[in-house]
């Protein structure tokens, strides 16, 4: 027969998420000459010496007749080296080594070396995930990414270490040996503790009550005040992720080459600097990469000193706040980078940091309104809590350390209250009271008339807006969850409306203007 034609499925990364290629191989008579076609980068049209020789190195080196090797579909761009590995198997059933028929539904990832060992290609897991939902459930790869891909369910991983177990495996000689490069995890105890904190019980139940329903919340303080110090043992009480948020978390590092195992369920905790540009903070640049706020999905995305970082991605915060997601268009390729984090911001509340202190502001009139005007209406807006700390404050409410409740206790507090909160919300498409709708919220909550005179008389002495009405009902309802109780009362109102300062709020859409 003078053509030959084989083809495998393989993957690359495009974005976070996976993309399905098709390598096909030709072999037919004609002068020996060896090219590669479909979109490639420089690695990637390396690929054919990589391949030559590491089928040269088990005994079966390339015949000499014309090549042809496409990767499809075309328009994509093919980066990485992840296509040697399944380059080289098309080849073995192209030369009737192995069992052509038995590749239609194995995916196959992996870099050879000259040598024909398999190496790992580091970002699999995006990979594995889209084939799994085209209906593919065996992949060959190589045991250096066992560390990254073991333990997924439905999906069967031929884990190989040369091109050799390749020829095995269809000759039925091949025994998965155990990986010597997997590690086992191991969790990281966290040092750091809310006993830790002395005094601020305001700022610590208000951190619990956002954790527990994932509210948006802004600490304004003074230097000293212990906002930082609070913020940074939020991860201590965050409930432990799904098994399907663990698999999304872990495909996204997977795809930004972050280290990261599959079995850990602590949620993401990011915090950059506030020098940050805008590309690595929202994702993107040439090759679109996950930024911090993808990074921080199912997370919590920590903005220190919220005011420093620069306004381009202040105001780019919007779009992912209200629909957890951000997207990005790159040479014509439209990407969905998932982005449903929970932002955790803190700020001094002028520039010399003490305007919340009695006659210990430095700033003129204009350096403040200079200072807040950055601080726009909308991004404002979207904080569900907002929160004002004094040093004086802090310094007056020190109580015995040992009267302190720890990280655990707290912990266990919001488990058992998200529970609560599953069960509510089971109907509503909807996994916490902070993604609640103004439509799902008047499905959901029947207030009494005591509680509908509170909001009025709040309504119409200005100190709170339509959309500020519903940020206060969202935090009322996980406060009512969070007392074990049937309906919202008074009293959760008047304690939600604590944690939205509209004094505050006020005062930076004045200075705004």
């Amino acid at each position: 027969m003078s053509i030959i034609y084989q083809e495998v499925i393989s993957g690359i990364v495009s974005g976070v998420s996976g993309k399905l290629i098709h390598v096909e191989v030709e072999i037919r008579n004609g002068l020996p000459y060896f090219t590669m076609v479909g979109y490639l980068s420089k690695e990637s049209m390396e690929a054919k010496e990589r391949v030559a020789s590491a089928l040269r190195s088990i005994g079966h080196p390339l015949p000499s007749m014309k090549i042809t090797v496409n990767l499809s579909p075309a328009n994509i761009r093919k980066n990485g080296t992840a296509f040697d590995f399944p380059i080289a198997v098309a080849f073995l059933g192209c030369l009737n080594l192995i069992d052509a028929s038995k590749l239609d539904d194995i995916c196959i990832m992996g870099e050879l070396g000259l040598n024909g060992k398999i190496r790992g290609v580091g970002n699999c897991l995006p990979i594995v995930l889209e084939a799994r939902k085209q209906g593919i459930h065996k992949f060959f790869a190589a045991s250096e990414d066992e560390n990254s891909l073991r333990g997924i369910e439905d999906i069967e991983v031929v884990f190989m270490d040369s091109l050799q177990d390749v020829l095995d495996y269809f000759h039925g000689t091949y025994h998965q040996k155990s990986c010597r490069s997997a590690t086992t995890y191991q969790k990281e105890e966290s040092e750091e503790d809310f006993s830790d904190i002395i005094g601020q019980q305001h700022l610590k139940r208000a951190m619990e009550i956002a954790v527990t329903g994932r509210h948006h919340l802004l600490i304004i303080g003074s230097p000293g005040s212990g906002k930082t110090m609070a913020a940074r043992r939020i991860p201590t009480i965050l409930p432990q992720l799904s098994k399907e948020e663990k698999m999304e978390v872990q495909a996204i590092y997977d795809a930004t080459g972050i280290p990261r195992y599959l079995e850990d369920d602590t949620r993401p905790f990011r915090q950059p600097h506030p020098m940050i540009p805008k590309a690595a903070f929202l994702g993107g640049g040439k090759t679109p990469t996950a930024g911090e706020i993808t990074l921080a999905h199912h997370g919590i995305l920590f903005l220190d000193e919220f005011m420093e970082f620069k306004t381009e991605c202040i105001e780019a915060l919007r779009q992912p706040l209200e629909d957890g997601t951000i997207d990005i268009t790159r040479n014509g390729i439209y990407h969905k980078f998932p982005a449903d984090f929970q932002l955790i911001a803190t700020m001094n509340p002028c520039p010399c940091g003490y305007g919340l202190e009695d006659g210990t502001c430095r700033c003129t009139y204009h350096e403040k309104k200079r200072y807040l005007k950055k601080l726009s209406g909308p991004i404002l807006d979207r904080f569900d809590m907002v929160l004002c700390l004094s040093k004086k404050e802090a310094d007056t409410q020190k109580i015995q350390k040992e009267s302190q409740e720890t990280s655990h206790q707290i912990k266990e507090r919001i488990e058992t209250t998200i529970q609560r909160e599953k069960k509510l919300l089971k109907n509503y498409q909807c996994s916490d009271t902070s993604h609640l709708s103004h439509i799902q919220l008047n499905k959901l909550l029947h207030l009494s008339k005591e509680c509908k005179e509170i909001l009025d008389i709040a309504y119409r002495s200005g100190k709170i807006t339509r959309r500020g009405m519903d940020k206060i009902l969202k935090v009322a309802l996980t406060i009512m969850l969070m007392e074990n109780e049937s309906e919202i009362k008074p009293i959760h109102l008047m304690e939600a409306m604590t944690f939205r300062n509209t004094g505050f709020i006020k005062e930076v859409l004045e200075y705004g203007r």
